[in-house]
C-alpha cells in the first residue's frame, strides 16, 4: 500500500449518525463558526458538552441548547450609559 495524498487525507470520513446529537461540522455550521474554532472551544473547554465515539465528536441537541442558554445577556433596562 502505497502513501494516500493530502488531497484524500483531507476528505472527511463518514459519519455516524446518533439520533439527538448533531457532528461537529453540522455543529460549527449551527453556530455560525469555523470547526477550527469549535475544536479550540472543545481543547480549551469553553465550547458546548460533547461526546466522543472512536475519532468523532458529537454534540448533544438538548445540551447545545442549554449551554447557548447560559450564554445570554441580559440587557439592563432603565440605566443610561454614561456619555
Amino acid at each position: 500500500m502505497g502513501k494516500r495524498h493530502a488531497k484524500e487525507r483531507a476528505e472527511p470520513r463518514k459519519r455516524a449518525h446518533i439520533p439527538g446529537y448533531t457532528s461537529e461540522f453540522e455543529t460549527a455550521e449551527e453556530l455560525g463558526i469555523s470547526i477550527r474554532l469549535l475544536r479550540k472551544w472543545r481543547q480549551l473547554r469553553i465550547g458546548p458538552p460533547y461526546i466522543e465515539v472512536g475519532r468523532q465528536f458529537h454534540y448533544s441537541d438538548e445540551s447545545r441548547a442549554t449551554w447557548l442558554k447560559g450564554r445570554e445577556v441580559q440587557p439592563i433596562r432603565g440605566q443610561v450609559a454614561a456619555a
